[in-house]
């Protein structure tokens, strides 16, 4: 018994140890896991009253509220959501991963523009940012196969078409790096958690993201402008 214990602990050390590095616990990083911001009950998301800020790591991500009346309520910028379903039936599954689920833990960001442009990401300090974790959301992975209805260009992505993720960064104001990743290219579109390497970035104190497609109208893009972050600063 002793023997098969010793054996049993070795091997969990050496489990552990081989574990990615976004397990490590850098409280630098971005796992959006802290109470204050969990969403209240599983599968749903963390909305702030009004417009304002929220923190995780070494982040401040702002989102933005706007009521519309009886239109009602709407959240841009930053949305912290546990949800686990991958499903998409319609636009109020807007806040679901493509993977259904975060990286690690339960909770990761949504992002989506916001119309005043607020969505920064501020670092509390100034640093390099190593990378981060994302994936589409079941919306986008939905829009890019069987298409969004309001493309001039019906249906699903073609072999041509993309979907792209500009990731700029700024210095006390002044442009810094920019890193491009595409979220889909044609029909491979990035529904799994995968890495993005920001270091090119240079350092920063700011960051913000621009998405574009190909799949526009006459009011611009139709490509839900949504993607899902997790262990935002985190090295791969």
């Amino acid at each position: 018994m002793k023997k098969s214990f010793l054996f049993v602990a070795a091997m969990a050390l050496t489990f552990a140890a081989c574990q990615p590095s976004y397990d490590v616990e850098d409280k630098t990083v971005a796992t959006f896991e802290e109470a204050a911001i969990t969403p209240a009950a599983p599968d749903t998301v963390f909305h702030l009253a009004a417009t304002g800020t929220f923190q995780s790591g070494n982040f401040v991500f702002t989102q933005e509220v706007a009521d519309y009346g009886e239109w009602g309520v709407y959240y841009f910028g930053n949305i912290v959501s546990n949800e686990t379903s991958n499903k998409f039936e319609d636009v109020s599954d807007d806040t679901k991963s493509a993977v259904g689920g975060a990286k690690g833990g339960k909770n990761y960001l949504v992002w989506t523009a916001s119309y005043t442009g607020d969505d920064k990401i501020e670092l509390k300090e100034a640093a390099v940012v190593p990378g981060m974790y994302v994936c589409n959301t079941a919306w986008v992975a939905d829009a890019i196969k069987n298409g969004d209805n309001m493309s001039d260009v019906p249906g699903g992505f073609g072999d041509d078409d993309w979907f792209l993720l500009t990731i700029k960064g700024t210095l006390n104001a002044v442009p810094a790096g920019t890193v491009e990743f595409y979220l889909a290219k044609g029909q491979n579109a990035v529904n799994d958690w995968t890495y993005v390497d920001l270091s090119a970035l240079g350092k920063v104190d700011h960051i913000a993201f621009e998405l574009t497609s190909t799949k526009t109208n006459a009011v611009g893009m139709t490509t839900p402008a949504y993607f899902c972050i997790d262990n935002f600063g985190a090295k791969k």
